[in-house]
């Protein structure tokens, strides 16, 4: 009786040994319901994301943006002549206080009567004193205009104004209708001044300013076209090409402009079930009105919804995410955008996409990725079975696998696990490692015929274009190059009609193929560089998890060996980042047997690399395995350094060989129906859904009497880990069990967890 079970597919990615081996395992369902899987990242600061109110929690509430005088999703003003629109209105409130105060002074203060033996001059004799003669104020905008525009100009501009001010006169005292003002297209040359070509674009946004300043605004209008300033009569305004494009002249900020007091960007709490993190934040700036690209005057500032990593899909999850010049209004319309308010965490479906908003605040800084601590994980783990030698009791076999259980996690917390790349890491069909190794051969017809090639399992449609693919050279001569490019073209189109909206990778190359033929190196740089780089840093994880478990089983998971690299300087967790993005700030030295025997470093100090052209390999046996890899795959460290993507750089990186856990509790749940809830969401304690299911972990009372006669066992276990660490791997160290998919889906919710148990 063997105490691990190992998997084929595992095995094929060097996913081997177990940092405690001699710790029995168990069996038990992952990811039995969405909701079992609940990710909680951990910012640079050690905060956890939690969703903690969908209502604003900042006080006093802010106005949504839309009630704003700025353009936030730009960031600049639309015009000219807006750049300064709210200052120099400001300023000319300030310029004509004394006139305000006189008029209001005025106004309250009331006659005196004949009885009191004095007259004082009427409110309104106060106010028409207080306003300047219009000969001399039309003569001093005439003087303004011409330090400006021009004696000619200016003259022409004052003209303008008292010919359609006299024609106004004239209309309203005229006593028959025959006057009227043109309509629009109408005698258009009268209604407006054309201004001399101004090249000075400052000189041009002086003219505008002073043109918005009073009295001129109250008068005119004026819009600029192919760098001439035409100049309107107000009453002419709504004739004008751009009304209302730019505001009108009168019109008065209605909307608060962002205070200068407040941070730039609103952070806040994005919770999701079962979508996935791109197409979470896209529907966030959507429903929000979010801008995609950055603001044009905030250099350095990114567009759209920005965040620190990416968490799962399939799961419940809450991350922080930050967006420019936005308030808490803007995205709580989110909050009710759904018609599932509470979410599917408290029932026994599978539940559809969802996502909330929440917990706001503002900061300095707008989030990138990479910038997080880690993320905390609070999983259920369904149907625990363990292998029972002797018949018992129920109590039994609750003690006995509660015991099981907790001597797990301990070893787990104390020991840790192997820092392996999961499977994910390897695509859908585990082949990406392989376009790597034929990238980095530069074969680029290989890596386009492995991407292209039928997949086990898929729809019946794409087998056929595959197999339409592979066979588009049948019957031709190769050697005959005209030929075979007019097959290849031929056929790249008849594919490319018929190709998923998911197909990214085959999509780009066979409409590459489609315009120029048996080009594959064309082909797959056409392909987007983050998905060319996947299929190279799949063959490096594929060469790190053969080393990781070579050292292991051959040097232990407790104890430093001479030839290890250990890692003794990592300046980007200085800096706020991961630690986690290349070898920048990196150092690493080789132990020595002196080291070894002194204790100088720890286990988890050690590190392998992730090959690369700028890495230090070990120099022990680990280093040796890597090589002689390498050497099978008809490649040296060399060909990191002679790839023939310029875009894409691979200098390599160093990964911890043993991750340790942090923050690890767990609790037994006792439960009767298979898919019912066992951990409670965000979302479920926002609504105060509880939890129907028996804590033995905390409950003292009689399980016979709470939970009936038929009865499920689970462990929901929470755990905290740094970033690029893998929760289904330390799942894996805890139950010493395979995490593929091939080997999760023959489990069973119900009855005995495992068809076959072979392992204790």
């Amino acid at each position: 009786m063997t105490k691990v079970r190992q998997d084929e597919i595992e095995e094929k990615f060097g996913i081997t040994a177990y940092a405690s081996k001699d710790v029995a395992g168990f069996a038990a369902i992952l990811k039995g319901r969405f909701s079992d899987f609940c990710v909680r990242e951990v910012d640079v600061n050690g905060n956890v994301a939690r969703l903690c109110s969908l209502e604003n929690n900042l006080n006093p509430p802010t106005p949504s943006t839309k009630d704003m005088a700025i353009d936030i999703n730009n960031g600049d003003d639309t015009s000219e002549s807006n750049s300064s629109t709210i200052e120099v209105k400001k300023r000319s409130l300030e310029e004509h206080q004394g006139d305000k105060e006189q008029i209001e002074d005025a106004s309250n203060k009331k006659p005196k009567t004949a009885n009191e033996g004095k007259e004082e001059t009427p409110a309104a004799a106060v106010v028409e004193s207080s306003k300047p003669n219009h000969a001399e104020e039309m003569g001093e905008m005439k003087l303004k205009l011409e330090k400006l525009v021009g004696a000619e100009s200016a003259t022409s501009v004052i003209k303008l104004i008292e010919k359609w001010q006299n024609a106004k006169e004239e209309a309203a005292s005229s006593t028959t209708d025959k006057y009227f003002f043109p309509k629009k297209g109408v005698e258009d040359e009268t209604k407006y001044v054309t201004l001399p070509l101004i090249e000075d674009k400052q000189v041009r946004k002086e003219i505008h300013l002073f043109i918005k300043s009073e009295p001129l605004k109250n008068m005119v209008m004026a819009d600029t076209v192919d760098k001439k300033i035409r100049i309107w009569h107000k009453f002419f305004e709504k004739q004008m090409p751009n009304y209302k494009k730019f505001g009108t002249n009168n019109e008065r900020p209605k909307r608060e402009s962002w205070p200068k007091d407040r941070p730039n960007f609103l952070q806040f709490v994005m919770y999701k079930e079962n979508i996935d993190t791109t197409t979470a934040v896209k529907d966030v700036a959507r429903i929000a009105r979010i801008h995609p690209k950055g603001p044009r005057n905030h250099k350095g500032v990114s567009g759209g919804v920005t965040y620190s990593g990416m968490k799962d899909k399939r799961g419940v999850t809450t991350q922080y995410c930050t967006v420019f010049r936005k308030t808490p209004e803007d995205l709580m319309a989110l909050n009710k955008h759904q018609k599932n308010t509470k979410g599917g965490g408290n029932t026994k479906n599978n539940g559809s996409g969802l996502i909330r908003v929440g917990s706001f605040s503002y900061v300095n800084k707008e989030l990138r990725l990479g910038m997080l601590s880690g993320n905390r994980f609070d999983i259920v783990l369904r149907n625990v079975c363990i292998e029972q030698k002797n018949e018992l009791t129920r109590e039994g076999a609750i003690e006995l696998t509660t015991t099981r259980l907790r001597d797990a996690a301990r070893s787990m917390k104390e020991i840790g696990f192997i820092n392996f790349f999961g499977m994910q890491r390897f695509g859908k069909y585990h082949d990406t490692h392989l376009v790597g190794i034929a990238v980095l051969k530069g074969d680029f017809k290989t890596a386009c015929d492995l991407i292209m090639r039928v997949k086990p399992g898929e729809q019946e449609r794409y087998k056929k274009l595959r197999e339409l693919w592979e066979k588009r050279f049948t019957d031709i001569d190769q050697t005959d190059e005209e030929a075979a490019n007019v097959a290849e073209m031929k056929c790249a189109k008849e594919v490319l009609k018929g190709l998923g909206r998911f197909m990214n990778c085959e999509t780009s190359i066979v409409h590459s193929l489609s315009r120029k033929p048996r080009d594959y190196k064309k082909a797959f740089g056409s392909i987007a560089k983050h998905m060319r780089s996947m299929f190279l840093h799949a063959y490096q994880s594929y060469l790190w998890n053969k080393a990781a478990s070579h050292r292991i089983e051959n040097g232990g998971a407790t104890d430093v060996m001479e030839g290890d690299l250990v890692l003794v300087e990592n300046k980007q967790l200085k800096e706020g980042g991961s630690g986690t993005s290349g070898l920048k700030g990196k150092k690493v030295v080789v132990a020595s047997q002196d080291d070894v025997e002194t204790g100088k470093y720890k286990i988890t100090d050690v590190v392998i690399p992730l090959v690369g052209s700028r890495v230090t390999l070990p120099t022990n046996s680990t280093g040796d395995l890597l090589e002689t890899i390498l050497e099978g795959d008809g490649l040296s460290s060399e060909s990191f350094q002679k790839i023939q993507d310029r875009e894409l750089a691979l200098g390599g990186d160093y990964r911890k060989v043993i991750c340790k856990p942090t923050d690890v509790d767990f609790g037994i749940k006792l439960y009767q129906d298979p898919l019912q809830p066992l951990i409670r969401t965000d979302l479920m304690t926002i609504h105060g859904e509880e939890l129907e299911c028996l804590d033995v972990t905390v409950d003292n009372g009689e399980t016979n009497e709470q939970i009936g006669d038929k009865i499920l066992v689970a462990m929901v276990i929470g755990f905290t880990l740094p970033p690029s660490a893998y929760a289904t791997i330390a799942l894996r160290e805890l139950m010493k069990r395979p995490t593929s998919t091939e080997y999760q889906t023959s489990l069973k919710l119900e009855g005995n967890c495992e068809v076959d148990t072979r392992s204790s």
